[in-house]
Formats: C-alpha cells, sequence, structure tokens
C-alpha cells in the first residue's frame, strides 16, 4: 500500500509542477512577446508618432506647411492620413485625406472622434496650439476601447495577480488530489490482490472502472495459477507416496538380504571366496538401503514434511561418535580418518536435530570412502565469526564443477548421482546454516558447512 500512496503522492506533485511550468512559461511566453512588440518599428507609439509629427508642422503667414522630415515620418508611420483641425472647425493642413472624411468640425465632433472613430477609421488626435492634429489608421486595423480603472484596483494589482496565481494552483492541487484519490481508490484492490497472488492466495477482484482490464488479467492469472498449484500438489503427493511406498515395499526384502548375507560371510562351512562374495552382497545392500533413505529424506525435506526434532548437543563429541564408529564397524575400509576439533569450540552447544546432522556428516564421510577408496580424509571443527564450521576435505580427486552446479541448483543432469551432497544441503539449509565448496588451486577438494552459532 505504501507503493500506492507513492504513486498518488508522485501524481499530485506531478500536475502541481506542470501547472506552475506552464503558468512560467505562458508569463515567459507573454514578456518575450511584449519586448518583440516593443521593438517592432510599425508598432512604436502612437501618441510618440505623432507628437513627432506635430513637432515637424509648422505655420507661416496663416498657412501650415510639413517639413520634409516630418513628410518622411508619415511616410514610415503606421498613419493612412491626416489632418489639422483649426479652432474654428475648419482644416488648416491635410494628408491624403479620404474623401469620405468631413471637411469642417464642431467641438462636439472633436470630443467624439478623440475617443473612438471616424467614418469607422481608428482616429488619434494631438493638440496643436489652438486646434487638434488629427491622424487616421487604416479601417479594422485597431480596435479601441475606452475603460476606466480605479485607483485603488491599480495599486492592489499585484496582489490581485498573486492571489489568482496561488488560487489557481491551489485549484489544481484539489483537483489533483481529488482524481488522484480516485486513481488510489481504483488501484487499491489491484495492489492487494498482486500482494494475495505473491502469497499463493486466491485472487477475484471486482472488474470495473478504469482497471476493469487489469483486475480481469489478473483474476484469469489467479485461476490459472491455482489449477497449476493443485496439478503440482496432486503431482507432489503421487511422487511423495511413491517414493514412501517403495521404500516400505523394499525395506522387507532388503532386511532378508542382509541377513542371509551377513550370515553368509561368517559362515566357517564356506570357502574364504564365498564369504567375501557374501561380504559385499552385504555392503551394497547397506549401500542401497542408504540410497533409500536418503531419497524418502529429500523428498520429505523438498517439502518441508520432515519435523525438525531441535535439542543441544556439543558438534565436537557427536563428530568423534561418528569417526568411532566407521572405525568401529569396520566403514572406512582402506581409507584414514584425521579429526581436528579447536579448544575453543570443544564445549560450544548447538541446537539441531542430533539424527539429521548426524545423516549429514555420515554422507559426507560415506562420499569420501565410496568414491576417493583408500583417501585419507580431514574433518575440522572451528569457528568463522557468529558460525560453527565444519571442514571435510579428503585426497581423492575432488569434486567436478558439474557435480557442484548440479547440488547448488544452477544445472540438472539426471545421469549424475548427487543424491548424498543434496541431502547434506537440504540438512544444514533446514538448520539455517549454508554449505559451500572448499577451493584450493582451483579444484572443489571438500565441503565446508557453516551452523549458526546460539
Amino acid at each position: 500500500m505504501k507503493s500506492l500512496f507513492k504513486i498518488i503522492r508522485r501524481y499530485v506533485l506531478t500536475a502541481v509542477l506542470i501547472t506552475a511550468l506552464a503558468l512560467a512559461f505562458n508569463f515567459a511566453l507573454l514578456f518575450l512577446w511584449g519586448s518583440w512588440m516593443t521593438e517592432d518599428r510599425q508598432t512604436v507609439s502612437i501618441r510618440r508618432q505623432i507628437e513627432d509629427i506635430a513637432g515637424e508642422l509648422e505655420e507661416r503667414d496663416g498657412v501650415y506647411h510639413m517639413s520634409g522630415v516630418g513628410l518622411g515620418q508619415l511616410e514610415a508611420s503606421s498613419f493612412q492620413w491626416g489632418m489639422l483641425v483649426k479652432g474654428d472647425g475648419k482644416l488648416g493642413w491635410t494628408w491624403r485625406l479620404p474623401p469620405e472624411i468631413p471637411r469642417s468640425y464642431t467641438l462636439a465632433d472633436i470630443s467624439v472622434l478623440s475617443k473612438w472613430y471616424l467614418k469607422d477609421y481608428p482616429v488619434f488626435t494631438w493638440t496643436y496650439g489652438d486646434g487638434a492634429l488629427v491622424m487616421g489608421l487604416e479601417k479594422d486595423s485597431v480596435a479601441r476601447f475606452n475603460m476606466e480603472y480605479s485607483v485603488r484596483f491599480l495599486k492592489h494589482v499585484p496582489e490581485i495577480v498573486f492571489s489568482m496565481v496561488a488560487l489557481n494552483l491551489l485549484l489544481v492541487f484539489l483537483l489533483a488530489l481529488f482524481f488522484g484519490y480516485r486513481f488510489f481508490c481504483s488501484l487499491r484492490p489491484v495492489a492487494q490482490g498482486i500482494e494475495r497472488l505473491s502469497n499463493n492466495e486466491m485472487v477475484s477482484l471486482p472488474e470495473k472502472g478504469m482497471v476493469s482490464e487489469l483486475s480481469h488479467r489478473l483474476n484469469q492469472t489467479s485461476q490459472i495459477l491455482e489449477r497449476q498449484s493443485r496439478q503440482l500438489a496432486r503431482r507432489d503427493n503421487a511422487r511423495t507416496n511413491w517414493i514412501a511406498g517403495v521404500s516400505h515395499d523394499i525395506r522387507t526384502p532388503l532386511s532378508l538380504i542382509l541377513g542371509h548375507a551377513d550370515s553368509l560371510g561368517r559362515n566357517p562351512a564356506l570357502d574364504e571366496k564365498s564369504r567375501r562374495e557374501a561380504q559385499a552382497i552385504s555392503r551394497q545392500s547397506i549401500y542401497i538401503k542408504k540410497l533409500i533413505e536418503d531419497l524418502n529424506l529429500t523428498s520429505k525435506l523438498q517439502y518441508d514434511a520432515q519435523p525438525l526434532r531441535m535439542e543441544k548437543i556439543l558438534p565436537a563429541s557427536l563428530i568423534r561418535q561418528i569417526a568411532a564408529d566407521y572405525y568401529n564397524e569396520e566403514m572406512l575400509g582402506d581409507s584414514q580418518l584425521d579429526l581436528q576439533v579447536d579448544e575453543d569450540v570443544e564445549r560450544v552447544q548447538i541446537e539441531v536435530d542430533k539424527g539429521m546432522l548426524t545423516r549429514a556428516f555420515q554422507n559426507l564421510i560415506g562420499n569420501s570412502v565410496q568414491y576417493a577408496p583408500g583417501c585419507r580424509i580431514w574433518i575440522a571443527i572451528g569457528r568463522k565469526g557468529s558460525w560453527m564450521r565444519f571442514l571435510f576435505q579428503d585426497s581423492g580427486p575432488g569434486i567436478s564443477a558439474e557435480v557442484a552446479a548440479i547440488v547448488e541448483g544452477r544445472a540438472e543432469n539426471p545421469n549424475i548421482h548427487v543424491m548424498g551432497l543434496r541431502v547434506v544441503r537440504q540438512i544444514i539449509s533446514a538448520h539455517g546454516g549454508r554449505m559451500e565448496f572448499i577451493l584450493q588451486g582451483g579444484k572443489r577438494v571438500g565441503v565446508c558447512l557453516l551452523l549458526p552459532l546460539p
């Protein structure tokens, strides 16, 4: 839900920022346009033009004349015609005067045309002596309005502009907040649905509103995942039941084979060759029994069906007991086992499932005995920060990169048997630990197990 609030906050801030940028852009554009209009020679203040022209108009012996400079200014100006109305209402001077323009005026006529138009021509006046200089522009070129503003209003224009901008920003913010909240209400069920999907829960969202298509897709995805989950559960149950059934069915005949093979191996009536063959059958039967147990255990660990029976133990004592069993039962064959325990971990206790940890240690020692017969096996126990460290190493050919990749889940190859190492990794992971391969000269010579200390 926090992510949705983050989206809404960004949505509102983006809307306000866009509005502020738009206002700033409009003000800048207005300023540039005003500067451009001011710099344009054709749009120089009309009042300034008519003032300059009036300065070039001269009277000599009752006759008005425009100087050469004035005529140049007239040609360059935006005026279409001009005239001088004397104090008696008669015209004293004209320039390109259209025929429809009257030739005499009353005081009322002058008052009207100074504010508005003359025969639809926009006109501007300038006082000249006791008369008025009237200059006309092209028809439909200028719109004239007579507007008055109070001084009080003009004094408060900056405050009014600031208030209007602030009100507009507030309005935009409120509208963005309103629509953002509606957007949030539409997205909230979708976010909850995605969260439930991530928790492997069934989702059924209402398919309406602006996110109806998205809700429909989430519902479809939920149904597909639910079907797949049921199919996987049925398959996993069938696999687990099959493994458990096979393990149960093999246990009885395998026990008989072990019993008879052991009896034959100890029978003095048989010759030495027959007893060795019986002992070989016994060893292979034990190996088959171990494989079946590993298969059953890894299946249970994979689906968290094997509960951990936690108890406090001394790892140093446990590993010594396992080593002693291998020697007493002559399971090492021609191999040798060296054990080293650091003094600072002799009396350290950890809480583990003793049976499972024993199985992990036995698998590692058994792998060395089976795949590198006659090798030397080193086991070392010590500390590594907040971890209890167990090192298992032998003088054999080492662990191949392909086997390591399969055990770590980076590759698959059904032709390579890694059941023992896989069970070790699962047992250590179930205890919150890690399993790593020991590298020495680019070669994986052993395994490092790390279990958390109390």
